[in-house]
């Protein structure tokens, strides 16, 4: 009876420390994409796995993580986690020696590029309908054809 309850209530605590885990994780991720010992690989093929990617990158030095995402529309992707900066530095330089003959070039750069910039990034294809072609509009756009004749032939002359 006794062992049940410590053992539960070591569970409920294992439990309780699930939150901190994960903050954990996710400085530990952060700080990896810092370093630039990240490093993303793309154009894999579909039958890429997490051990094959792994097998073929640990030449360049110890990995600490891989993960492969394979997507329905064929834009195939890894992430290789080094544990030294230089490693990852090595697999960016060389690993494009790595593909086989019958695979597409890899797409080889450090991983969270929009992390490690601190970039806020926008994405204009999803803001179609507040973009307003006229804002992009010079005042060259109103001009008729003999005013933009004089406008071009006075800064030829400048």
């Amino acid at each position: 009876q006794h062992e049940r309850l410590k053992r539960e209530e070591y569970r409920r605590d294992y439990e309780k420390r699930e939150f901190e885990r994960a903050e954990q994780r996710e400085r530990q991720r952060q700080k990896a994409i810092e370093e630039r010992r990240v490093v993303y690989v793309g154009r894999l093929w579909a039958d890429m796995t997490r051990a094959e990617l792994k097998r073929r990158f640990e030449v360049f030095g110890e990995i600490e993580e891989c993960a492969v995402n394979l997507r329905d529309d064929g834009d195939n992707f890894g992430f290789i986690t080094y544990r030294y900066t230089c490693d990852a530095c090595a697999a960016l330089e060389n690993g494009h020696t790595l593909r086989r003959s019958n695979e597409p070039q890899f797409e080889l750069c450090f991983g969270g590029r929009k992390q490690f910039c601190k970039s806020n990034y926008t994405d204009l294809d999803s803001h179609s309908d507040d973009f307003d072609p006229a804002s992009t509009k010079s005042k060259y756009d109103t001009m008729d054809f003999d005013s933009l004749l004089r406008e071009a032939q006075r800064s030829l002359r400048r």
